[in-house]
């Protein structure tokens, strides 16, 4: 019988933070910013966030608040980076497929070498933004899964014996290596894009990315700032 180890197989969630709700505080379900995690963050990643935040408590006569530090949260820096990302850098699905399986691999190796447990942290995006970033990320999976079949036919085609079940599986490894494409596919998160935003960003003063994020708050933000506190990284056991 001709199997392939994954096929048929349920996604498989990229991390476990990827579940999307909306805010409460918006002024329908439908407009309502959407709040995401990042999903756990690498070593590199997390540094980064925490760096953007050190400079949230910087002050700055320019911002003109009371304690003249930035009317912005981590998540704001996150989120600035996530709507640069898509609205400059475009990703395209094979780059979102293989970003995402080169941080599973990171993780994996970090995780093996005893580092801390992985951060996360929590973002906002607005509505329309949201859908984007969503339809972008389901297409990506779909790509995924179109190009494994693809690969799988042809498998079948150059190795149609009954017992050459052990030479197909061979083959399939060594052609999805060829191409360059996991060969096993998982759900795509929203934390997915926002990695990819931080490390796009990760060359940028951290002083750029909080005026970035102030920015984005200043013209997306619809209710009044939160806590710059509840939108910071934590930690998790797994």
């Amino acid at each position: 019988m001709d199997t392939f180890s994954d096929a048929g197989a349920r996604p498989v969630p990229d991390d476990p933070e990827h579940a999307v709700t909306a805010d409460p505080e918006g002024e329908s379900e439908d407009a309502a910013p959407r709040h995401y995690s990042t999903g756990k963050l690498t070593a590199a990643q997390a540094g980064l966030v925490d760096r953007w935040r050190h400079q949230l408590t910087v002050p700055d006569p320019r911002w003109r608040t009371p304690d003249q530090r930035p009317p912005a949260s981590s998540s704001d820096c996150i989120a600035a980076a996530v709507l640069d990302l898509l609205d400059l850098a475009a990703p395209d699905h094979l780059t979102l497929i293989r970003y995402a399986a080169r941080i599973r691999d990171t993780l994996a190796r970090e995780r093996g070498r005893g580092f801390p447990a992985a951060s996360v942290a929590s973002f906002y995006l607005p509505a329309a933004y949201a859908a984007r970033a969503d339809n972008l990320l389901a297409a990506a999976y779909d790509h995924h899964a179109a190009l494994l079949d693809r690969a799988r036919d042809q498998v079948r085609a150059e190795l149609p014996g009954r017992d050459q079940a052990i030479a197909r599986a061979l083959r399939l490894a060594a052609l999805t290596a060829e191409q360059n494409i996991p060969a096993r596919i998982y759900k795509l998160p929203a934390g997915t894009l926002a990695r990819l935003a931080i490390d796009r960003w990760a060359r940028r003063a951290p002083a750029t990315v909080v005026a970035a994020a102030v920015a984005h708050g200043a013209r997306h933000h619809r209710q009044l700032h939160r806590a710059r506190r509840d939108m910071g990284t934590g930690h998790t056991s797994s």
